[in-house]
């Protein structure tokens, strides 16, 4: 099965879609990716997507693992742990488009080098109590094109389980 890519005719921006999303506050996971300044390649795309069908958040070694409802505790390396989940995320039969698709949206804290550095000194007080990581996987975005000033809506029907279906 291929990712669906629907062109949409819309006047919605991704700054609009940033208040929508913060005016409805109840949209888990919402995720505004808006392009840089400039006239560079990278500046061409903003990305919107909201709820996650999955949600991975680390507190040091314990990683909790959310779909829908469901929250499963795994102790172990964040990095691992992510990179066993984006594995199921894998699509094969990806079209030819210039980003990828089938991921993940989120932010990964300093606090995680010491899973690559062990040996390097954890000094940080965590008085906030924030995630080291807090990373939400989407099968559906939507992406602005700057350049052609074309919206299309992409959705790859991925599940927590790396199924796909043509109903998501």
């Amino acid at each position: 099965m291929r990712p669906l890519i629907n062109e949409v005719e819309t006047t919605a921006t991704p700054d609009s879609l940033t208040g929508w999303l913060a005016a409805c506050g109840k949209t888990p996971g919402g995720v505004v990716l808006l392009r840089g300044g400039g006239d560079f390649p990278q500046a061409r795309y903003s990305f919107v997507a909201a709820n996650p069908f999955m949600i991975l958040r680390s507190f040091g070694s314990r990683c909790e693992i959310t779909r829908g409802s469901v929250c499963h505790v795994q102790f172990g390396n964040p990095w691992q742990i992510l990179d066993s989940l984006m594995s199921r995320c894998e699509l094969l039969d990806e079209p030819d488009l210039p980003f990828p698709l089938g991921g993940c949206f989120g932010f990964w804290g300093y606090d995680l080098k010491n899973f690559v550095e062990p040996k390097l000194s954890r000094r940080a007080l965590n008085d906030l109590e924030l995630a080291d990581c807090h990373v939400g996987f989407y099968d559906s975005v939507v992406i602005f094109d700057h350049h052609l000033g074309k919206t299309c809506v992409v959705s790859t029907g991925l599940d927590a389980d790396g199924s796909r279906s043509a109903h998501r």
